[in-house]
Parts: structure tokens; sequence; C-alpha cells
């Protein structure tokens, strides 16, 4: 497990626009920041050895717990509308860049869910202003069977009954061969196992959006994609990155959902770091120019 540097502590936390959200800072100047949006049922807790890799790289980071997840406020697995997400992600946004200088770069890294989000809003008409964007395992479309009755309920219960909760049917090993990683996700009361209906039918109509409106995402795009998630489909994914010009696309293949958390995560980590090394920085000033 080469280039795995473990967990690291936040450098300070703190509530931003009502959500929990966690800070890493180098040593030195950052050459930018990160912005880091979590999977579903999850919390940014559990991106402490991804932020040591980005701090390590010498950019500083910024986590937070999705509305409705973590310590941040809001029913477990429920929002009214996904553009609540968006506008979050957005104060998130203007929150990262006060870390750094005006004129140093940000890059969007999301996981699952977080992918969701961050590329929802790139392919928005008015997407955000950020160097490049680090896609985990997105969740585009579900591999896992869902019975259609279970659809057909969560689009009458997302009218009726917007916050009817059913179990998720994720497995601790559909996310990840390690079984400390397993172990760990198990014992994480942070973490849940509902998902509501009303999320159910806003997240699809996002994954709808992107699949329609991927082309219009112009910044630069690294994926880094389990080949064996028997949770989120990677042939939508494939299907997505190929629509967006210049994508960097990377088939994991024998990982699971959480690349970030497998077994030869190390692996992923240098994948993550040329990423951050690709990303455009400002110029160097010359004295007397």
């Amino acid at each position: 497990m080469n280039d795995a540097p473990g967990p690291i502590s936040p450098t300070s936390t703190e509530t931003i626009s009502g959500l929990y959200t966690e800070t890493f800072l180098p040593a030195g100047t950052p050459k930018g920041v990160v912005v880091i949006t979590h999977g579903y049922a999850e919390h940014c807790g559990r991106y402490h050895e991804v932020a040591h890799v980005i701090v390590n790289a010498g950019w500083a980071a910024l986590s937070y717990d999705v509305r409705g997840h973590g310590k941040s406020p809001g029913e477990r697995g429920y929002i009214d509308r996904f553009s609540i997400y968006l506008g979050d992600f957005a104060a998130m946004q203007a929150a990262a860049r006060q870390l750094v200088s005006p004129t140093a770069p940000m890059i969007l890294l999301g996981h699952s869910h977080g992918s969701l989000i961050t590329l929802r809003a790139l392919a928005d008409e008015r997407p955000p202003q950020a160097a490049a964007a680090i896609i985990s395992s997105p969740f585009l479309a579900l591999r896992l069977a869902v019975p259609g009755y279970q659809r057909l309920l969560a689009r009458v219960a997302s009218r009726l009954a917007p916050k009817l909760s059913q179990p998720n049917a994720l497995r601790v090993t559909d996310l990840t061969q390690d079984k400390e990683k397993q172990a760990e996700r198990l014992a994480d009361k942070l973490c849940f196992d509902i998902a509501t209906s009303r999320w159910f039918i806003e997240a699809s109509a996002a994954q709808e959006y992107v699949f329609a409106h991927a082309s219009r995402i112009t910044l630069p795009t690294t994926w880094l994609v389990g080949g064996d998630d028997p949770i989120a489909d990677p042939a939508r994914s494939k299907a997505v990155a190929s629509k967006i010009a210049g994508a960097k696309y990377h088939d994991l293949v024998g990982m699971k959902h959480e690349v970030f958390n497998e077994v030869d995560r190390g692996k992923v980590f240098v994948e993550l770091t040329k990423a951050l090394a690709a990303a455009p920085l400002p110029p160097t000033s010359v004295s007397g120019i």
C-alpha cells in the first residue's frame, strides 16, 4: 500500500453557513485549495487520509458535512430540493477561497454523491470558477438492483410523504475490500443506512441533468472509478466522461466503490497527486516586470 500516508487531524473546524467544516493547511503557503465533498450516508471525517495526501502535495483542503449528514443539520438522508446542496456547495467554495491567495487555484473533489453534487454544479449554466475537478466513483446511476415497486413507491412518496425512508441496501463489502476500513465503517455512528424518497427522486433528476449537459463542462477532470464498483455504475461514469472534452478516466480494475479506502489506495493517491500537480497555477511574478 505505497503512498498511503494515513489520516491527519484537521488544522481547524468551524461552522460555515450552518454546516460543519474541517480545514487542513500545509506547512508553507498553499499552492491552492481543494474542496472535498463526501458521499451519501457518510461524513467528511472519513477523508482525513485524503486530506493528508492533499496537504503533502502542498495544497490546503476544506471538507464539510453535507446537509443531512454527519455533524451538519438536517434530517438524515433527506433534502427537499437538490438545489439546496448546490447552494451549500457554493458557500463552501467561497469559504475555501478565503484560505488561499486570490489568484491561487481551487480544485473540486467529490466522491460518489459528492461527485454528483460537483458534476451537477459544473454542468449548470453558471458553473463554479474552478481550475479542475477530481471525480471519484460518481453516483451517476445505481448498479445495485432496485426493485420496480421501490422506485414507484419513491416517486409517489416523494410527493405525499417525502421523508419516508427505506433501507439503502449498502453493504460494507460493497464499499471496499479492506477489512479494517469495513470495520471502521460499521463502527462509525455518524454514518447511516437509510434513503428518503425525496432524496432519491432529487438525486435521480440530478443524474439525468448531468448526463444531458455534461458537454458543458470545460475544465480539466480526472476520474477515479472503481472497475468492480457494485454500487455506482462504472458504465454510466464512462458514458458521462466521454461527453467531457479532455476527461482523464482511470478505470481502477479490481477496486470497489470507495477507491480512497481500498487495499491498494496508494495507487489511487498517486493519481490524485498527479491531478493536483497538473492543475494550472498562477504565473510566478518576476521582479522588475
